[in-house]
């Protein structure tokens, strides 16, 4: 099982639901989970199979967001 986490700037509901769709279409509807709670906006993403980080931000994207591996936005600072 592979799990990734992202710092990403999805900061609401509103934009939570905006992002939805993309994810589950490209990571699967019950293999991501985000945290509004805290400041990080913590994107956990995982997987029983290899995740494919390119598309998890791409479709992030798509929807008008950001997302950073957590492990290389920490690794920058």
């Amino acid at each position: 099982m592979e799990l990734i986490t992202y710092k990403t700037n999805i900061s609401s509901e509103a934009a939570l639901r905006r992002v939805k769709p993309y994810l589950d279409h490209a990571v699967g509807q019950a293999n991501w989970q985000l945290d509004l709670c805290i400041s990080d906006k913590k994107l956990t993403v995982f997987s029983p199979g290899c995740i494919n980080e390119t598309r998890v931000i791409k479709a992030i994207r798509q929807a008008g967001y950001r997302a950073v591996n957590i492990d290389d936005y920490y690794s920058i600072y």
